[in-house]
């Protein structure tokens, strides 16, 4: 028969039922020596790094308060974040060959599309080559080794 896993929750249980009378009784007997001795509050560990966690996320809240209140207005006419963007697209049908541009939400990776001039799902994405051969003209870049290169001057893009 196979053995089961260790329930590991159940053991904890266990393990802090038995520790509570003693974990009680030396809590209890910390804080008579507290009452005598008080520098004893500061000398205990887990109180001394307590307060330097609480010293750290007050320091932080009034950097971060201070950042807020230091920073300056957004502008009265002031438009709200974009949440899409024009894609340049080519249709790589040879007899068409148009050049659109598309606008659609961050992150689209759908192609290819339909290409309005000559309606055929043909539509792939665009990248200008800033190469001196091809002097800044968009094409349909091709996958050579892991990289993304310009079909025409081989030149890697970015």
């Amino acid at each position: 028969m196979a053995e089961e896993n260790p329930n590991r929750l159940s053991e904890w249980l266990l393990i802090v039922r038995e520790q509570a009378p003693v974990l009680r009784r030396r809590f209890l007997d910390w804080v008579e020596d507290c009452k005598q001795q008080p520098y004893l509050i500061w000398e205990t560990t887990a109180v001394r790094y307590s307060a330097y966690g609480l010293i750290v996320l007050v320091v932080m809240w009034v950097c971060s308060t201070a950042t807020t209140m230091l920073s300056p207005p957004l502008p009265v006419d002031a438009q709200s974040l974009a949440t899409s963007g024009d894609f340049h697209v080519l249709c790589s049908d040879e007899d068409c060959g148009q050049h659109f541009v598309i606008n659609r939400a961050f992150g689209f990776h759908d192609f290819p599309v339909r290409c309005p001039a000559c309606k055929l799902l043909s539509g792939q994405s665009a990248r200008r080559c800033l190469s001196t051969v091809c002097g800044g003209r968009y094409v349909v870049p091709i996958e050579r080794d892991g990289q993304s290169q310009c079909p025409y001057c081989q030149e890697t893009f970015p």
